[in-house]
């Protein structure tokens, strides 16, 4: 589909991509970029990328019509990625990311007229980093979430651009859905960004609670479920920080609408009313029910 492809960045997310490529497209030249070094040498004396890439060098780095670059660092470093280095992206390679918040990277592309950008959030993820943890099969049978605006359905060249985005994550065995930016903004931070908040607030709860009473056999008690709730507040907090920030407004109301719940079991419970907290729970494990989760 692409003769080169090009990733900037190679952490886990990026080292994993890099290998799904690899792994399905053997002809395509795979350059990468990390302001790391290790990680670049690392990715190199694995096979994950072929060589390094230079962001320094200018447009003809980018020129091709047969290339694709694919950010994959955080959201507030794509957004200053695409002013830092303007002449990298100002070519006719198309260029999409996986970032997880669109609405500011979507803003910033279409400030410095990157018409050829094309907004992408795989839905698939760790709470591992480095390269060295990369999982070529992440991407297997993942959604991918791929930015068509209203305007895209009647420009052409948009159009085409955008299908041939998705075309590259469907070849990865990814279903495509297509959503606008502000959309996708305020539903992943019900689905994804607010659960990692909660998963974070759950373990300080409970883990500052723990270190308040001094139990040297708090551990003792931690179970499955506890785990389970809270492995992804191991992810990074730098790329949390981020996500939460960039994506506030959202985040907010989703807290707001969370804490109102919480109050309401809370006045449940305090009051012993076990009809109505049996309900309310019958109530949630429905409509969880009800949407297939």
């Amino acid at each position: 589909m692409f003769k080169e492809i090009k990733i900037i960045g190679l952490g886990f997310m990026g080292a994993s991509l890099a290998g799904a490529v690899k792994s399905k497209f053997a002809g395509t030249a795979l350059k990468g970029y990390d302001i790391a070094k290790k990680n670049v040498d690392y990715c190199i004396s694995k096979g994950i990328i072929d060589e390094p890439l230079s962001l320094d060098s200018g447009y003809n780095n980018a020129s091709s019509e047969d290339s694709l670059v694919i950010m994959c660092v955080p959201p507030s470093s794509i957004v200053s990625f695409f002013d830092k280095y303007a002449d990298f992206f100002g070519g006719r390679a198309l260029i999409t990311d996986i970032g997880s918040v669109k609405t500011p990277i979507e803003a910033k592309a279409k400030k410095n007229n990157l018409t050829n950008f094309v907004g992408s959030h795989p839905m698939c993820g760790s709470d591992k980093s480095g390269p060295e943890n990369a999982d070529f099969s992440l991407f297997e049978a993942k959604k991918c979430i791929v930015i068509k605006e209203k305007a895209d359905y009647i420009e052409k060249e948009r159009s085409f651009n955008i299908e041939k985005i998705a075309g590259f994550w469907k070849s990865l065995n990814m279903e495509v859905i297509f959503s606008e930016a502000e959309t996708h903004d305020e539903i992943t931070a019900y689905t994804s960004h607010f659960p990692h908040l909660v998963a974070f607030l759950l373990s300080d709860t409970t883990l500052s609670h723990a270190k308040n009473k001094k139990f040297s056999s708090y551990a003792s008690f931690i179970g499955g479920g506890f785990k389970d709730s809270t492995r992804i507040a191991s992810s990074s907090p730098d790329l949390w920080t981020d996500i939460f920030l960039m994506n506030d407004e959202n985040i907010i109301s989703s807290l707001d609408n969370f804490i109102a719940s919480a109050d309401s079991i809370k006045g449940l419970i305090e009051t012993g009313d076990r009809n109505g907290l049996a309900s309310y729970l019958k109530k949630i494990y429905e409509d969880r029910k009800e949407a297939g989760i």
